[in-house]
């Protein structure tokens, strides 16, 4: 490294001058170099998880372990970054990266799907679910457009995915927006879903969350949303008084197990 240590002996303007050509071209950018890719960065309120990490995770779910996952993750947990981190910049960041991938035709179908179930069972592990039984029978969702949406291809494929994922979905057509206050109070449902495209329809579509939290069957039944508008806007999210969005068909699915994992762990299990 730049010139040999032994070469700094003495107290002299040569020592000085030597010492600060090794550090000007080795330590320095050496150390430079370790923080462009730390595993975590620190940030005020305690660690949290880089880019870098949501790429890597990425690389391992979409891997031939998912053991090597999970492992990834708890060298973060036991580094100190929080279990809100991980969820909010950890999890759903890969699973938006995986529906990015899959966008760009980078990655198929099968193995996005595979990617998200793993995502699934990693929420499931750090949300203990397995206290709560039978938890696969509460996986149950509505997804649609938001009042006076005309346009559900991204309501569509967010069923897809939450299909493949292993969750039940009912939906309704576009124009029957009204029916959604009679269905939540008649069927046990964890998450509701909007897809929102113009802010035109906020004020209906709030409307329509307050009434669906007043009459669901599940008194801690989520609310999710996402489409164009939100993503300009994420204020929308708490204007019409939903739980969460996602930038993607894929992260919505790791949404709608976070959300289902909170209502039955924090506020404490509903059955169907």
């Amino acid at each position: 490294m730049g010139e040999p240590i032994k070469a700094l002996g003495g107290s002299d303007p040569l020592r000085e001058e030597i010492l600060a050509d090794v550090l000007t071209r080795s330590v320095i950018p050496a150390l430079l170099a370790q923080k462009k890719n730390p595993i975590t960065a620190w940030h005020v309120g305690g660690l949290r998880p880089t880019d870098g990490d949501v790429q890597k995770l990425s690389a391992l779910i979409l891997g031939p372990d998912n053991a090597d996952a999970l492992e990834y993750i708890y060298s973060l947990r036991h580094a100190g970054v929080s279990l809100d981190a991980l969820h909010l910049e950890l999890l759903e960041p890969t699973a938006r990266r995986l529906g990015e991938l899959w966008e760009i035709d980078e990655v198929d179908f099968i193995a996005v799907t595979m990617g998200v179930g793993r995502l699934q069972r990693i929420v499931h592990h750090f949300a203990e679910l397995d206290q709560v039984q039978p938890y696969d029978e509460k996986r149950r969702a509505l997804i649609m457009v938001a009042p006076g949406e005309d346009h559900d291809f991204g309501s569509q494929l967010v069923q897809k995915f939450m299909k493949a994922a292993g969750w039940s979905v009912v939906t309704l057509s576009v124009g029957e927006s009204h029916k959604v206050v009679d269905l939540v109070a008649r069927q046990w449902l964890a998450v509701v879903g909007f897809s929102i495209s113009t802010s035109l329809h906020v004020d209906a579509l709030a409307a329509l969350i307050k009434s669906i939290r007043a009459k669901s069957l599940n008194p801690n039944v989520g609310i999710m949303i996402g489409g164009p508008i939100v993503a300009e806007m994420p204020e929308i999210v708490e204007q019409v008084g939903a739980d969460g969005t996602a930038a993607n068909a894929v992260a919505a699915v790791i949404l709608a197990k976070k959300i289902l994992a909170q209502s039955l762990t924090v506020e404490g299990p509903t059955k169907p």
